[in-house]
């Protein structure tokens, strides 16, 4: 381990995460390895346990490394890349990257459309809309708690398909002859409640990213209306824009999701 700087400004288990980082993004240290434990790390840096305790605090929240009570630290599997303007859906993504989707389905069932869930999808209040409730997985970590709103009148019969493992983007075009173009989304962050804290597994607190928004179809209908809450430490956005020039009045954004 290369030494650090005990005379720099910068605190030494900053410069410590900041060695082991750039071992795991060069792949010296690869996703699975185990890390050295406190001691251990602490011995070979020359440095408190407290200062390694917090460098792998650090790391965690980075979302670089796991924990695994009573087993140790390790290397977290790399981000997949989640392109949000291409409005593929979780499952398609996460497929299209060669990982494993599936879902946990905590809520199935037709509802009469609450107030703000009406306004959104440009109906009538109390008109019947199927509401979905799943936690989705990437492979078998848990990244997002996602409730959908689909107008029963435009897709009967969807609340009894089995959605833990299908798409319903998917289900929308192959069974109901919907093409989906596209959608008005707002992000934001915000703090996961005690139910988001149980639905992922988790004690501490964390951060959460909100996507809330409305999926259109080609002929300009609403088609649904979702809320979905990203684990902020399994998440990061990544943006690329171009500069609108006098010439036009047009910019372009491509925003990506990247996903452990």
């Amino acid at each position: 381990m290369s030494s650090l700087d005990k005379d720099s400004p910068v605190p030494l288990y900053y410069q410590l995460a900041e060695l082991i980082r750039e071992s795991i993004l060069a792949g010296n240290l690869r996703p699975g390895d185990r890390l050295p434990g406190e001691r251990e790390m602490s011995e070979q840096a020359g440095i408190s346990r407290m200062t390694a305790r917090q460098a792998l605090s650090y790391l965690v929240r980075e979302g670089l490394v796991t924990v695994r009570p009573g087993v140790g630290t390790f290397v977290a599997e790399p981000k997949r890349t989640h392109p949000v303007l291409h409005l593929l859906g979780f499952t398609e993504e996460v497929l299209r990257q060669g990982g494993r989707a599936h879902s946990r389905v905590l809520e199935q069932r037709v509802i009469d459309a609450p107030p703000y869930v009406a306004a959104m999808l440009g109906m009538s209040d109390g008109e019947a809309v199927i509401k979905v409730t799943r936690l989705r997985y990437a492979n078998d970590d848990p990244i997002l708690l996602e409730t959908t709103y689909v107008p029963q009148a435009l897709c009967p019969g969807l609340e009894d398909y089995d959605l833990s493992n299908s798409s319903i983007y998917g289900l929308m075009e192959s069974r109901y002859g919907l093409t989906i173009a596209g959608a008005h989304q707002t992000i934001e962050a915000s703090v996961a409640n005690e139910y988001e804290l149980e639905q992922f597994g988790l004690a501490r607190p964390i951060g959460v990213i909100v996507m809330e928004g409305v999926t259109y179809s080609e002929d300009g209908k609403a088609v649904e209306y979702s809320k979905a809450i990203y684990r902020g430490d399994r998440v990061k956005f990544e943006l690329q824009s171009e500069r609108a020039r006098p010439a036009s009045d047009k910019t372009t954004a491509v925003v990506s999701l990247l996903v452990e």
